[in-house]
């Protein structure tokens, strides 16, 4: 309906019914078109992970093109066909096995990360920064369950940070849409006030060492004093979202469980947050605390399964886990686009290892959905040494997309605007 609506009816989120010294907030409408078919409103970004890869031949196609038959694994997403690729020869160039799963969303080894222009920043983190102010949350890091048996370690910031992942669905819930208590609120108000005023006062300070400092020392203050103002930035946006009212949604507050209880119900939980445009930029992680009985197989342990060494059976116990994993993904892009924003989101899944029994970060599962993109089911990418494209070129078009002015993200060497 809102497309049908004259430009000057639309609104923001941000606006606000004032009168009588009183400030409201405006619910969430059909006027503000969002989630309501509108893709050129909002741009948004969802990264979903796991630790261990997958089986390549269940996850590849062994054909490229549009027309290309998914293999059983990937049936689920066989009514979505056009609406998302799958990559092949796709990774960062890496080496080690588990070392080098943290790099899978920035393409940056942390241990490298003080020799590149944007550190590790992964791409969730990136977008974000575009973020911050404009939604309650400027990302979402959540993941189905704890990090016992193998984490993904998948979201870090710009000054090589890992940001922790929400593990259990209650929690958030919560901070998605249950408004704090009067009380709390007026700590954490107080809270950002008195940080306000650490760095007023360590501001000053800094101002007077300058006028003695050598040129080279005054370039690295000036650097000091830039983070001193983003942080004075966010602390100014997260402060005018304390008072403002979540939305109410029609969803009881989820009981927490095991990994397979809870992903689907995370799914759910990253499908409403975007549509209420709490968050445009949400990451879920599939740990490898995952149950593997749930899925009807013995409980070894996901991370066991991975180790298969083509053993029949233990490969067939890890088809079932990934055969799981891709049918809840699909269950999410249908959802999506039944609400009219799969072309307005970008949807990443993959992970940093390639195949887990071979310990290779090579050749890593990449499946883009959604984001308007031209999808052609299965691209294959040159295997040639010389002639191999970076993972961080599809990231690079992917943040450029998302509304990012950016030239260049992790070791990208160009754009993948000509294939998707």
């Amino acid at each position: 309906m809102s497309q049908f609506l004259p430009q000057r009816w639309r609104l923001s989120r941000r606006h606000f019914l004032r009168g009588a010294g009183a400030c409201l907030a405006l619910p969430f409408l059909e006027s503000m078109g969002l989630g309501a078919g509108n893709p050129s409103d909002v741009r948004r970004f969802v990264c979903v992970a796991n630790p261990f890869g997958m089986i390549p031949d269940a996850f590849f196609p062994t054909t490229s093109g549009k027309d290309a038959a998914l293999p059983e694994n990937m049936q689920a997403l066989e009514p979505l066909r056009g609406k998302f690729t799958i990559f092949s020869h796709l990774d960062h160039g890496l080496n080690g096995g588990h070392s080098g799963t943290h790099a899978f969303l920035s393409g940056v080894r942390s241990n490298e990360a003080a020799g590149m222009p944007h550190g590790n920043i992964t791409l969730d983190q990136f977008c974000a920064e575009k973020m911050a102010g404009v939604t309650r949350f400027p990302a979402l890091n959540t993941s189905a369950g704890s990090n016992d048996g193998g984490g993904v370690e998948l979201c870090w910031t710009r000054s090589g940070v890992m940001v922790p992942s929400i593990q259990k669905v209650s929690r958030v819930f919560q901070m998605l849409f249950v408004d704090d208590p009067g009380d709390k609120a007026s700590q954490r108000l107080a809270r950002y006030r008195r940080q306000g005023s650490i760095l007023d006062a360590v501001n000053q300070q800094a101002k007077s060492m300058n006028q003695r400092l050598s040129q080279h020392d005054r370039q690295k203050m000036d650097q000091y004093f830039t983070s001193i103002r983003e942080v004075e930035q966010t602390l100014q946006q997260e402060q005018a979202w304390v008072t403002r009212p979540r939305p109410k949604v029609d969803m009881k507050e989820p009981k927490n469980g095991t990994v397979s209880q809870q992903l689907p119900i995370l799914f759910d939980l990253i499908t409403l947050a975007l549509q209420t445009d709490s968050t445009r930029v949400a990451t879920i992680e599939v740990p490898g605390a995952f149950d593997t009985g749930a899925v009807g197989i013995e409980a070894k342990g996901y991370h066991a399964y991975s180790h298969h060494g083509k053993d029949p059976k233990l490969m067939a116990g890890m088809r079932k886990v990934e055969r799981y994993q891709m049918d809840q993904l699909a269950r999410f892009l249908t959802r999506l686009s039944d609400l009219n924003m799969l072309d307005s989101t970008q949807v990443l899944f993959g992970s940093g290892m390639g195949d887990g029994s071979a310990h290779t970060n090579k050749n890593l599962p990449i499946l883009v959905a959604g984001g308007g993109c031209n999808h052609q089911t299965h691209v294959v990418m040159p295997e040639e040494q010389g002639k191999r494209v970076p993972l961080s070129n599809l990231y690079l078009t992917m943040a450029q997309r998302f509304g990012m002015e950016a030239d260049a993200f992790g070791h990208s060497k160009g754009t993948m605007s000509g294939v998707i």
